[in-house]
């Protein structure tokens, strides 16, 4: 039996909601962890399910959950039962869609300034969902927000008896995200074109112009807007048999068909319309090249192919992990591995600074996580002039810069004085934010630790500026170079940003990024940067597809900034003065 999902954006969990996590996890901040399993009590909930929860412990650690990684606890303590709908509220699958257009009036060119954004498009589930007693539903709905998304096979299905309202989604040109595997659909859409278009378009509105003159005769009543889509789709269907492509936009037309939605066109002139359409229908059925049926084989091996991506995907949070996880996991491994193997040699470096150190870490990609074979070593800190420098008549300096090229290792340390790197604090500068609390620490001080608690309350929502520009610039160098770095360290750092917005915490690691923000094709792009050289090409990869997801991602980050917890001004800029007092004084 099919089933149909309403989704429904505003049915959110409310706080004081008791949860049981299911998943460990790790606090950045503290280093503490909770197994899986542990009970906690919501204290913010998200304005819709793409934002985190902010979940309290009841030792009073907080920490910001997807609805994934949780589970409400009386659903636990319910007796066992066959499973119900509501078990797909544990699965986030507006998260699976690969393909989101719009349709309807926007599409056609017949909108208005009231008219509503229609938007269709195909979600694909993960594999053990699908292979699972509760299997999928066939479509997820939001009346609310006019959308509507068919699971893959129940889209192909009707796409392939030529369902009107499928194929558009195929053919309109507003296409707002399209993975790889949505792009790969859209390419081989002629293989639903065949000679059912006749009887399903044809059929349809014959079917609908007589109730529409049984309304007429009954209730002296004429459905006008109704009239208008029966006639718009007999000229598409005219001219998919004629050319072989559905069109969409109807700019050729888009006069007299206004002019019967407001009911300027006479009736009767409506109806001779509809017949004489009718005839070149029949006579374009008659003389069409498309063949008699679509084609299936290549359609069902396109399903073969989709289903074997959705084994790729990352698995529901709390099932058991999958080899494309684990080899996630392995490279964000080396990383510290990398470092740990050259902390001696790095260290050295770090002993012989000029000036007194407040904290030396690792940036760069070491850092992000995709450091490959020729990668130098990116080392960061702040260091503190004393007294006699800055008094004196000679101007010190203030930032540092060190960079060695030995055989084995290349690196380069940049070091700003405390004042230099408190300002860039209060600047919102998200690269300096990354420095401090880069996991990947060479040398520390309590000061370190007192400025990394002081800066928590420095991060505001403006903070999502900075990495909105960096995402700029690497688009630029992308479309320049075609190089796989720029992509890489885009994604990155829009990541990295809309997961800032939405937790208050600095995460620069894009395998650990993944994790929660879950992008197929970051996988294919860290294997090529890091098994290939730093200035590897980005073989392979689609520039508009690229474009898309930048575009998108780039309008998520400022709706995260908008919808963001964080402050509008930091609140602890007095703490920081009188941190770099002290440091002075020490000196």
């Amino acid at each position: 039996m099919s089933r149909k999902v309403a989704y429904n954006p505003n049915a959110i969990l409310p706080p004081g909601t008791q949860v049981v996590t299911r998943v460990a996890l790790a606090f950045a901040e503290t280093q503490d962890e909770r197994p899986q399993g542990a009970v906690g009590e919501i204290v913010q909930s998200p304005i819709d399910h793409t934002h985190a929860y902010r979940v309290r412990f009841v030792d009073g650690d907080e920490i910001a959950l997807r609805r994934t990684q949780f589970a409400v606890l009386k659903h636990l303590r319910r007796p066992p039962q066959w499973p119900t709908d509501d078990v797909l509220d544990e699965f986030d699958l507006m998260d699976r869609v690969v393909y989101r257009c719009v349709v309807g009036s926007r599409a056609y060119g017949l909108d208005h300034e009231t008219s509503d954004v229609d938007r269709r498009g195909i979600y694909l589930p993960p594999a053990e969902m699908h292979w699972s007693l509760f299997g999928v539903p066939e479509q997820l709905e939001s009346p609310e927000t006019e959308e509507c998304y068919w699971e893959l096979q129940k889209f192909l299905t009707l796409a392939l008896k030529a369902n009107p309202n499928v194929l558009e989604c195929l053919y309109t040109p507003l296409v707002e995200h399209a993975a790889p595997i949505a792009q790969e659909l859209r390419r081989m859409r002629d293989a639903f074109l065949s000679k059912l278009l006749y009887q399903t378009y044809n059929g349809y509105v014959l079917s609908q112009f007589k109730k529409l003159h049984a309304r007429i005769r009954n209730h002296n009543e004429i459905k006008w807007k109704h009239a208008m889509h029966l006639i718009r789709l007999l000229l598409a269907g005219i001219v998919a048999l004629r050319d072989g492509v559905v069109p969409v936009a109807v700019e050729e037309h888009r006069a007299q068909l206004l002019a019967i939605r407001s009911g300027e066109m006479p009736w009767t002139e409506v109806d001779a319309w509809r017949r004489a359409l009718h005839r070149q229908f029949d006579e374009a059925y008659a003389h069409t090249t498309l063949p008699d049926r679509p084609d299936y084989d290549r359609v069902n091996d396109y399903l073969v192919r989709a289903r074997a991506v959705a084994t790729k995907l990352r698995p529901i949070e709390g099932k058991a992990s999958t080899a494309r996880v684990e080899a996630l996991r392995d490279s964000l491994a080396t990383c510290c591995i990398e470092v740990h193997a050259r902390f001696d040699a790095l260290r050295s470096v770090i002993d012989a600074a000029e000036y007194p150190l407040l904290f030396a870490t690792v940036s760069g990609a070491h850092l992000y996580g995709f450091p490959s074979a020729d990668s130098d070593f990116d080392l960061r800190g702040v260091h503190v002039l004393p007294t006699r420098d800055l008094v004196g008549l000679y101007p010190p300096r203030k930032t540092i810069e060190h960079s060695e090229d030995r055989p084995d290792l290349e690196l380069d340390l940049v070091t700003h004085d405390a004042a230099k790197f408190f300002r860039l604090l209060l600047k919102k500068n998200g690269y300096v934010l990354e420095q401090l609390y880069s996991p990947l620490i060479l040398h520390t001080t309590p000061e370190h630790a007192e400025l990394k608690a002081i800066s928590r309350d420095l991060i505001t929502r403006h903070h999502a500026q900075h990495y909105l520009g960096f995402a700029r610039t690497q688009w630029s160098l992308f479309e320049k170079q075609r190089r796989v770095k720029p992509l890489l360290y885009l994604y990155r750092v829009l990541l990295t940003g809309i997961h800032l917005m939405r937790s208050g915490v600095i995460e620069a690691n894009l395998v650990s990024l993944t994790r929660a923000y879950p992008l197929p094709y970051i996988e294919y792009l860290l294997r090529q940067k890091t098994q290939g050289r730093e200035k590897g090409l980005a073989t392979g990869a689609d520039l508009e597809f690229h474009r898309e997801e930048y575009r998108r991602l780039m309008q998520e980050l400022e709706t995260a900034s908008a919808a963001s917890a964080l402050p509008d001004e930091p609140s602890s800029r007095d703490a920081l003065h009188d941190l770099l007092v002290r440091l002075r004084n020490a000196r």
